[in-house]
């Protein structure tokens, strides 16, 4: 793997959410000179450490984005909408708001802009999933969005010449990831388990400092730039290992699997009902989805970069416990799996 390092340099990352905000915990403690973090939430700004400069700003606006990127020498740009109903909001800030990221950073000359993409840019996939081939987005707003604005970036690089990579994490899991760490142990908690699906679909996933890693040696990777990477761990787990992987602190490994065509046949009922390019639109499709294996390989990243995720389930798992315990999802006394 190529040595490099951020350290002593000028930094802007959007967005602080989850990658966000670990991402500025690695950059202090690779002491990079100033960090900047922009995001349209004080809320979610007032938790950033002192050493970090907050933006109270909107990626969507040039005004307020072109002074946030002066005289910086990276952009991490991990800002985007994940959920919810409206359905301009993924586009405006997904498809959008990358467009003016990256036609800023080309203005003001960054050494490299990293795109924080996503496997949903895939679509329906079945079996591997290569980063070589077109994206197939679903007509889902996320997804459609997403595939938008990774297609947006990379033009532009094309077009001006500045320095891109997009990452494409698949369901991002650890300390802080709400759904794939915290919904997750609740669901394991339960006796006995019960999910939807046989268990046998795969659930790709990726730990957070994974994510982290991976975008910190793209940044100065000479061969990551105008590349796209898979992340994820390879071979992904089943569903059912999954969620037993939480299941196993509290000594609970039962499963029951609540079959996909009741679900989807039941969900189908509020098609005609749900917004255009929300999840519940396509809920029958999604929920056939389930049962299937979808592998993203990490080949290219082995050979490229010479990286591979350092987490596999269990790691992540056992990483995620003083955080689980923190959020009141797991009683200490009750933790069985790390004796």
């Amino acid at each position: 793997m190529v040595e490099s390092s951020v350290a002593g340099s000028r930094v802007l990352v959007t967005g602080a959410g989850l990658v966000g905000r670990r991402l500025v915990e690695r950059l202090i403690a690779e002491n990079a000179k100033e960090i900047r973090l922009i995001d349209v939430s004080a809320a979610r700004l007032a938790e950033a450490p002192p050493e970090v400069e907050t933006i109270d700003g909107n990626i969507n606006d040039p005004d307020q984005v072109i002074p946030a990127m002066d005289g910086v020498d990276f952009v991490f740009h991990t800002a985007a909408v994940l959920e919810g109903n409206d359905v301009g909001a993924y586009h405006r800030v997904n498809h959008r708001g990358s467009e003016v990221m990256a036609t800023a950073a080309a203005a003001a000359e960054v050494h490299r802009f990293v795109h924080l993409s996503s496997v949903a840019l895939y679509g329906f996939a079945d079996g591997d999933a290569i980063e070589d081939g077109e994206p197939t987005p679903t007509a889902q707003a996320y997804s459609m969005s997403k595939a938008a604005g990774e297609a947006a970036v990379l033009e532009i690089g094309r077009m001006t010449g500045l320095p891109v990579v997009a990452i494409r994490p698949a369901a991002i899991f650890g300390p802080g990831s709400r759904f794939f760490t915290g919904t997750f142990m609740k669901r394991a908690s339960k006796r006995p388990i019960r999910m939807v699906g046989n268990g046998n679909g795969s659930q790709p996933v990726v730990f957070i400092d994974d994510v982290v890693d991976l975008m910190l040696t793209v940044a100065t990777h000479p061969l990551a730039v105008g590349e796209v990477f898979n992340c994820s761990i390879d071979p992904p787990p089943s569903q059912k290992e999954y969620v037993q992987a939480y299941g196993k602190l509290i000594g609970n490994q039962s499963y029951v699997g609540i079959p996909t065509w009741l679900v989807a046949g039941a969900g189908s009922v509020i098609v005609p009902f749900s917004k255009r390019g929300t999840y519940a639109r396509q809920l029958p499709r999604n929920v056939r989805h389930i049962d299937k294996w979808v592998r993203y390989p990490m080949d290219k990243a082995a050979r490229v970069l010479d990286w591979r995720p350092q987490f596999d389930v269990e790691s992540g798992v056992r990483a995620s416990v003083p955080w689980l315990v923190g959020q009141g999802l797991l009683d200490p006394a009750e933790i069985a799996g790390l004796r």
